[in-house]
C-alpha cells in the first residue's frame, strides 16, 4: 500500500476522533478508497495525512433517509397502537380488581354470618352425644 510520508497510521477510534466523523462514514470512505487502511492482527488502522479532508462532511443517502422516515412513521404508529392496548388492559385490570374485591368481601361476610350462627346454636360435638 503506497502512502505519502507526511502522515501516520491511526486506530479506528483515534481516526474517528481526529476526523470527527461517524464510524459508518469512516468505513464508507475506506470502502470507496478515499482513506487507506490496513489490518494488523485483529486491529485496523487508517492512514491520515495532509491530503485527507478533516472537514465535517458526512455520508448521506437520501434513499436511506426516506426509508428511515417511513420506518419512523411506522414505529410511531405501532407505539400509539400498543399504548392504546396497554390503556385498555389497565382499565380491564382495574375492573377485574374491583369485582375480585367485591367477591372476597361477600365471602368474608358469609363466613362471618356462619360463625355467628354456629355460636348461637352451640351444638354439641358428635362425640359428646352419649354424655
Amino acid at each position: 500500500m503506497e502512502t505519502n510520508g507526511t502522515g501516520e497510521w491511526f486506530s479506528i477510534v483515534e481516526a474517528l476522533a481526529k476526523l470527527d466523523i461517524s464510524r459508518r462514514t469512516l468505513y464508507h470512505k475506506m470502502n470507496k478508497g478515499e482513506l487507506q487502511s490496513k489490518k494488523e492482527g485483529k486491529f485496523r488502522y487508517v492512514w491520515i495525512d495532509d491530503t485527507v479532508d478533516l472537514g465535517n462532511d458526512t455520508y448521506t443517502d437520501t434513499n436511506e433517509t426516506q426509508t428511515n422516515n417511513k420506518l419512523f412513521d411506522e414505529l410511531k404508529g405501532q407505539v400509539a397502537y400498543f399504548k392504546s392496548k396497554v390503556e385498555q388492559l389497565e382499565t380491564d385490570i382495574r375492573q377485574m380488581h374491583t369485582q375480585h374485591n367485591a367477591t372476597i368481601y361477600k365471602i368474608i361476610d358469609q363466613n362471618q354470618m356462619l360463625l355467628e350462627t354456629a355460636k348461637i346454636e352451640q351444638k354439641k360435638p358428635f362425640w359428646k352425644f352419649w354424655e
